[in-house]
C-alpha cells in the first residue's frame, strides 16, 4: 500500500511540474508573437500615445516574469482576463464550449471501444483467415481517410441524400439530452473512424502477443475453452497496451476535433479557437491552448495510474515493465 501511495504521489508531482512547463511554453509562445492585445484592440490607426496608455492599463508594460506569474495565477484560478474579440471573460467562453468538445470526445471514445474491442477479438481468433483479413483491410482504409473528408462525405450521404441527422444544428444538453447526443453522433463517428483503426491494430497486436505466452498453453492443458481463456486471461493482460493506446487516442480526440466542429458548425472549443485565431484574440487563444494541453497531460496521468493498477510491475520498475 505504501509503495502504491508513493508511486501516485510521485506521478502527481510530475503532473504539477509538467503543467507548469506547459503554462510557461504557452505564455512564452504568445509573448514573442509580433503585436499585442493593445494593437489588436485599437487597430492600425491608433497613435503611439493611445497604444502606450492602453498597454499601461492592461499591464503589458510590466516585466515579463511578473506578467507570467499573473497569467499563471489566472490559469489555475480560472481568471484569464477578457476576450478582445468577444468582450467576455475567457474562462466563461471556454466553459460554455466544453459540453460540445467533451461530448464529442466522449461519444467518439465510446464508439472506439464498442467497435475496436470486438473487432480485435474476432480478428485475432484466427490470424490470417477471412475475418482477420477483412478487419485489417477495413482498418487500413479507415486510417487513411482524414476526418474532415469523412465529415463531408457523411453530410452528403446522410443529410443530403437520406435526410437523416440535422447537420448544422446543435441542441444544448440542458434542453434536450437525447437531441444533444443525436446532433453529436455523426460528428463523433467521423472523428472516431481513424481512431477505431488505430485501437484495433494496438489491441490485435497485444492479444496475439499474449496468446503466445506460456500461461495460455497451460490454461488449454487444463481444459479451459478458448473463450474463457480470452476473457479471463488474455484480455485482462492486454489492458496495459490497450490503456496506452486509448490514452493516446483520447488526447488526440480532445484536440483533433477542430476541423470536424467547423464542418458541422458545432460551437465547441475547436471552432472557438479558429475564430480567436482569425481575430488575433491572444488572451482567448492562450487560454484555450493551455487548457487543451492541460487536459491531455491529465489524460496521460490518469492512464499512467490505471496501467499501474493493472500491472504492479510498472510500479516496481519506475513505470517500465
Amino acid at each position: 500500500m505504501k509503495e502504491r501511495v508513493t508511486y501516485i504521489l510521485s506521478r502527481v508531482l510530475e503532473l504539477v511540474i509538467t503543467l507548469l512547463i506547459v503554462s510557461l511554453l504557452t505564455f512564452a509562445a504568445f509573448s514573442i508573437i509580433p503585436g499585442d492585445t493593445a494593437s489588436v484592440l485599437l487597430g492600425i490607426n491608433a497613435s503611439p500615445a493611445q497604444l502606450e496608455a492602453l498597454r499601461e492599463k492592461l499591464g503589458l508594460n510590466d516585466p515579463l516574469w511578473y506578467r507570467y506569474l499573473s497569467w499563471l495565477k489566472g490559469a489555475f484560478t480560472g481568471d484569464l482576463g477578457d476576450s478582445t474579440a468577444f468582450g467576455k471573460p475567457v474562462a466563461e467562453l471556454i466553459v460554455s464550449r466544453l459540453p460540445v468538445t467533451f461530448g464529442l470526445s466522449f461519444l467518439s471514445l465510446i464508439l472506439v471501444l464498442v467497435i475496436s474491442y470486438p473487432s480485435a477479438v474476432i480478428s485475432s481468433g484466427k490470424p490470417g483467415k477471412f475475418w482477420d483479413q477483412f478487419f485489417s483491410v477495413i482498418g487500413h482504409v479507415s486510417f487513411a481517410i482524414p476526418p474532415f473528408v469523412l465529415s463531408l462525405i457523411s453530410i452528403l450521404v446522410t443529410s443530403k441524400i437520406f435526410g437523416y441527422f440535422g447537420v448544422g444544428k446543435y441542441v444544448e444538453p440542458s434542453k434536450d439530452f437525447f437531441g444533444y447526443v443525436y446532433c453529436l453522433l455523426l460528428p463523433a463517428f467521423c472523428v472516431a473512424v481513424p481512431k477505431i483503426a488505430m485501437a484495433f491494430k494496438f489491441l490485435r497486436a497485444s492479444i496475439l502477443t499474449e496468446k503466445n505466452n506460456d500461461y495460455v498453453r497451460t490454461s488449454k492443458s487444463r481444459g479451459l475453452s478458448n473463450i474463457k481463456i480470452m476473457f479471463r486471461h488474455i484480455l485482462p493482460n492486454s489492458n496495459v497496451s490497450a490503456i496506452t493506446a486509448l490514452s493516446i487516442i483520447l488526447s488526440d480526440l480532445l484536440g483533433g476535433s477542430l476541423i470536424v466542429e467547423q464542418v458541422f458548425n458545432l460551437p465547441g472549443l475547436g471552432r472557438l479557437l479558429l475564430q480567436a485565431i482569425g481575430r488575433r484574440d491572444f488572451p482567448l487563444i492562450s487560454g484555450i491552448v493551455f487548457y487543451l494541453a492541460a487536459m491531455m497531460v491529465i489524460v496521460y496521468f490518469l492512464a499512467d495510474i490505471l496501467m499501474n493498477l493493472c500491472d504492479p510491475r510498472l510500479r516496481k520498475n519506475g513505470g517500465n515493465i
